[in-house]
């Protein structure tokens, strides 16, 4: 009886290793999978990018004109009704330079909040709780 338990321990460590080497290789095929995946995700997402860059800047050229087109409408229209040329131009230049005033503020905030001031603090805090 003794012999037949002894025959049977290693037909079960056999087994149990062969599960485990299938076991293994399934998951090596699965993470081989996955960094296929990984790989083709990040070329779509890198070429996207590339066109989302490309979109970018045609939509600057295209707003840029739209914006020259819209502010020589206005300095006209000012011209018209005042009668003096110098009035159009130098209220729509000076809306511009309030434009352009917005615009470096709000872009003043967002280089600030790229800096990540909130994360930082409470790193710093926790460096002086470990310290």
């Amino acid at each position: 009886m003794q012999a037949h338990q002894a025959d049977a321990a290693p037909a079960e460590d056999a087994d149990a290793v062969a599960a485990a080497r299938a076991a293994a290789a399934q998951g090596a095929r699965v993470a081989e999978a996955a960094a296929a995946l990984l790989r083709t995700e990040l070329r779509l997402a890198r070429s996207s990018a590339l066109w989302l860059l490309g979109l970018a800047l045609l939509l600057v050229v295209l707003c840029v004109g739209v914006w020259l087109a819209t502010s020589a409408a206005i300095a006209v229209g000012i011209q018209q009704l005042t009668g003096n040329l110098f009035y159009g131009v130098g209220c729509v230049a000076l809306a511009n330079l309030l434009g352009a005033a917005i615009v470096a503020r709000a872009m003043r905030t967002c280089w600030h909040d790229l800096g990540l001031p909130r994360t930082r603090r409470l790193l710093a805090r926790i460096g002086q709780v470990r310290s």
